[in-house]
């Protein structure tokens, strides 16, 4: 029977397709799900509470798009009893709650990183000075670099339950003549880096051995960062 055709003159049409119809249906159904997913995907926005060019870089290497928000937060000394893990990854989480909060919407990514030499905490330097005396009391020691992620994933309110974690790394400088030290600092300046040295600007150069992930050390181990990031429901588009 030709397709449309009208049985019995009573003006009804026999359609060979009206038995794909639930299959038809079905199929547009799929349809629109994998477009809402992926519109989902596509709206994700991911924010790093951080103006760190570094931390920026690796994000950008690891192929992520991200916009960049500073926190603000200024950082409070170690409290009697906390140990350096549990400070660098509250450090990071009020930095991440801050930018969340003016941000539900947003998956938001904070990160801190402190140096640790036997029991002493090393943060940045105050300035060039400063940096020296660091490096004089580091060069030839093994110190710990720590780095605490934070991820918020969005919420009405920015007050999501927080995903955090830390990571560790081993360093070994080389020994070094405080002249030698000086040359150093006045060409890296890096003032804005924990223990005076960053392996992004120069510092690489100043290392006898290292064990871990070099991304700590600069400041953003990005297995971790990934990691937490999929567990928080995050897709990178």
């Amino acid at each position: 029977m030709p397709c449309g055709e009208e049985l019995s003159g009573k003006g009804f049409y026999y359609s060979a397709h009206f038995h794909r119809i639930p299959q038809i249906c079905a199929n547009l159904y799929r349809r629109q799900v994998q477009t809402a997913k992926l519109d989902g995907i596509l709206k994700m926005r991911l924010i790093l509470a951080s103006l760190s060019k570094a931390r920026a870089d690796l994000l950008c290497a690891a192929g992520y798009s991200f916009d960049q928000k500073p926190s603000g937060i200024d950082e409070r000394p170690i409290q009697r009893g906390e140990s350096p893990a549990d400070y660098v990854q509250s450090l990071a989480e009020d930095k991440a709650r801050k930018v969340a909060a003016d941000h539900p919407e947003a998956f938001t990514l904070a990160a801190d990183t402190v140096l640790v030499c036997g029991s002493h905490i090393t943060g940045k330097p105050s300035d060039m000075e400063d940096a020296v005396r660091m490096l004089c009391k580091l060069t030839g020691e093994t110190h710990r670099l720590l780095t605490g992620i934070c991820i918020i994933p969005p919420s009405s309110n920015g007050t999501a339950k927080a995903l955090t974690g830390v990571d560790v790394a081993f360093v070994t400088l080389r020994a070094m003549t405080e002249d030698r030290i000086r040359s150093h600092v006045q060409a890296a300046k890096p003032l804005e880096y924990a223990g005076a040295y960053a392996l992004q600007k120069q510092g690489v150069i100043l290392i006898e051995r290292m064990e871990g992930d070099p991304n700590t050390v600069i400041g953003l181990p990005m297995t971790l960062t990934e990691r937490l990031l999929r567990q928080a429901g995050y897709v990178n588009p």
